[in-house]
């Protein structure tokens, strides 16, 4: 597939979809990968579930874990289409073994990877979300400590959100702005960063990801000093 980049836009709550959803109590399914994978940065799960609620306050949001097994995963897709709800949103486990797991008559959206036959994706202009050791904060303790010299930080709250207000989007019939169409699919894509020391609060800390009381704590205390950041 090729890519359009994508600079990522400023979010802004979808109020005119509130009318629009205000009916029969529309739910939005959530299939992640496996959430208990630190490592993996595609989703908030909560972050997802507030924005949904938010800008659709009728709607609701069911949360499917696959616990990083693909069979599981194709399972939890075919009972959320059991269960008659309204737009899956996927972070796939294996995005070419979920092609056509559900009919067409359920929107599907992608989030991180691209899952063959979706209806709409949001992801990284780069290609795959990457994977790092741990969590953002213990990349950037590990950065600051010097054990690494940088991190890739992806945006994962934004995109997320991206996510939850295109899976909105749907109930209400539009298009999000700020999209492309790619190869016959509607497109956001993000950009990750490249994180040193000097772009720790500048960066990670500026956009939420974590914070200075955080970074700063226990054994990196002494350093935040040396870097001036305390």
């Amino acid at each position: 597939m090729s890519r359009a980049r994508i600079l990522p836009v400023a979010m802004v709550l979808l109020a005119p979809l509130l009318a629009a959803c205000a009916g029969n109590d529309p739910t939005v399914a959530l299939l992640v990968a496996d959430r208990s994978d630190s490592a993996s940065r595609a989703v908030h799960v909560e972050a997802f579930t507030d924005r949904v609620e938010a800008t659709c306050a009728a709607c609701r949001v069911r949360v499917y874990d696959a616990e990083g097994d693909v069979e599981t995963q194709k399972n939890q897709a075919r009972q959320a289409e059991a269960d008659a709800v309204d737009v899956l949103v996927v972070v796939p486990v294996e995005p070419d073994e979920l092609a056509s797991m559900v009919s067409r008559d359920l929107p599907v959206v992608s989030l991180g990877e691209l899952v063959p036959g979706s209806d709409r994706f949001v992801g990284l202009a780069g290609g795959e979300v990457p994977v790092q050791r741990g969590s953002d904060l213990e990349a950037a303790r590990e950065v600051l400590m010097g054990e690494e010299q940088a991190m890739t930080y992806v945006p994962t709250r934004a995109m997320t959100e991206r996510a939850a207000d295109v899976a909105v989007a749907f109930l209400a019939d539009t298009v999000p702005e700020g999209g492309a169409d790619v190869d016959g699919v509607d497109t956001w894509l993000y950009e990750d960063v490249r994180v040193t020391v000097d772009d720790l609060t500048s960066v990670l800390v500026a956009d939420g990801a974590i914070t200075l009381d955080d970074l700063c704590a226990g054994t990196t205390a002494r350093r935040c000093v040396r870097w001036g950041l305390r």
